[in-house]
């Protein structure tokens, strides 16, 4: 009975001094936890990129530092007082010069940043572009006197009313014409534009009764013109000797001086307008 009890509680003791050991084993090791932490990343680093533990070891990896790359640094915002003592033309330089910056550091380093920052300046720019032509137009429609389309529309239905009150300006002017000019026009028989333009001349004279000299450099009949005259040094008085034909110039008989109309072939409306802008415009008003 008594060998019974001695071996139970030899058991008992042999159990509790096992477990004592695996306590002290885990107090050891959350004592030198760090320093064996320690000593397997030594070893991990010791081994090298390339050596090989085996596929149940692993090695913390650490982590890449990861580069943050600076924001693009903005041009502090200019104080009033600074605004104050630039031109417009400066500060307009400067909105240009930013923009260009932007443009160029993007296209260099075109990093996520810095083309953000370039769109968004240009966006900027493009803004006050808008903001200035919706307020240019606005102003020449409050404006008569700077509203151009008014002297020259470019709407279809305004522009054919402009078309048809300059038609009848224009006739009117070439049928006075005859009081105070003349034509006065050069070619010779061998000129190939002078044998399209003689007819087509004729015919424009006789519609709005102009007078028109023909004068014959060579001294032949011209095309449409029987009746011209040889030249008989006519063209080198009129500073028009060595000039190219077919040619029309106009012949003043109140100031004696003599106006080009034009060289080469024309057309009648062509003429007709050049005739009316020499002779009832002042320069500078039809444009």
């Amino acid at each position: 009975m008594a060998g019974a009890v001695n071996t139970a509680v030899l058991r008992g003791l042999t159990r509790l001094l096992a477990a004592l050991g695996i306590w002290a084993a885990l107090g050891a090791s959350a004592a030198g936890g760090d320093t064996r932490a320690g000593e397997w990343r030594s070893w991990c680093a010791d081994s090298g990129a390339g050596a090989s533990l085996g596929w149940h070891f692993y090695c913390d990896r650490q982590e890449e530092a990861q580069e943050v790359e600076p924001a693009p640094t903005q041009p502090p915002p200019a104080s009033p007082d600074i605004e104050h003592t630039q031109s417009a033309t400066e500060r307009i330089q400067a909105l240009r010069k930013a923009l260009e910056e932007a443009r160029a550091e993007a296209i260099l380093d075109p990093t996520p940043a810095k083309v953000t920052a370039y769109l968004r300046l240009q966006q900027e720019t493009l803004q006050r572009a808008a903001v200035f032509s919706d307020v240019f137009r606005r102003t020449v429609w409050a404006s008569p006197g700077l509203d151009y389309t008014l002297k020259r529309p470019v709407g279809a239905l305004a522009k054919q009313v402009w078309s048809d009150r300059r038609r009848v300006d224009r006739d009117r002017a070439l049928a006075s014409l005859k009081d105070r000019y003349g034509l006065i026009y050069l070619g010779h028989a061998g000129c190939a534009g002078c044998k399209v333009f003689g007819p087509l001349l004729r015919a424009f004279a006789t519609r709005h009764g102009l007078g028109v000299l023909a004068v014959s450099l060579t001294g032949e009949a011209l095309e449409g013109w029987p009746e011209a005259v040889a030249d008989n040094g006519r063209a080198a008085r009129l500073g028009l000797g060595d000039a190219p034909v077919p040619a029309l110039v106009l012949f003043d008989t109140k100031t004696q001086r003599v106006q080009p109309v034009g060289f080469g072939v024309m057309a009648e409306d062509e003429m007709a307008e050049r005739i009316f802008a020499l002779t009832a415009l002042e320069p500078g008003h039809d444009y």
